[in-house]
């Protein structure tokens, strides 16, 4: 395993030091991969698909390397060729990840629907 500079940014996000910081920015860990590309690229992640793409690479073999602990999650998310934000959205899986043993999602019933919103509980 090289522990490359982005990978060092990304182990930086969850720091405690950073972390409310970050929380304000992309939400409560585990992160998805938009959150983080935005983290590391700013808003050119939102017109450059290879951004995203990079960034996930880049998650995915943290995860290999055990860096990381991915979990996928099933949420509601805005469909890029919908015209305003009102519109309800795509229901899709999203994969996060988190640092080993912190990233535990649990499935919540709200209104009838299985689905995580970006929330997680710690489980010892």
């Amino acid at each position: 395993m090289r522990m490359t500079k982005r990978k060092k940014e990304i182990m930086n996000l969850f720091a405690a030091d950073n972390l409310e910081w970050v929380t304000s920015e992309i939400g409560t860990p585990p992160f998805d991969v938009a959150g983080v590309a935005y983290i590391l690229n700013g808003m050119d992640s939102f017109n450059k698909k290879s951004i995203v793409e990079s960034a996930r690479r880049t998650l995915d073999s943290m995860v290999s390397d055990g860096l990381l602990e991915k979990v996928s999650s099933y949420e509601r998310r805005q469909n890029r060729t919908q015209g305003s934000g009102d519109s309800p959205g795509v229901r899709c899986v999203v994969s996060r990840y988190g640092l080993p043993g912190q990233c535990r999602l649990i499935k919540h019933e709200d209104n009838g629907d299985y689905y995580i919103d970006g929330e997680f509980i710690r489980i010892n």
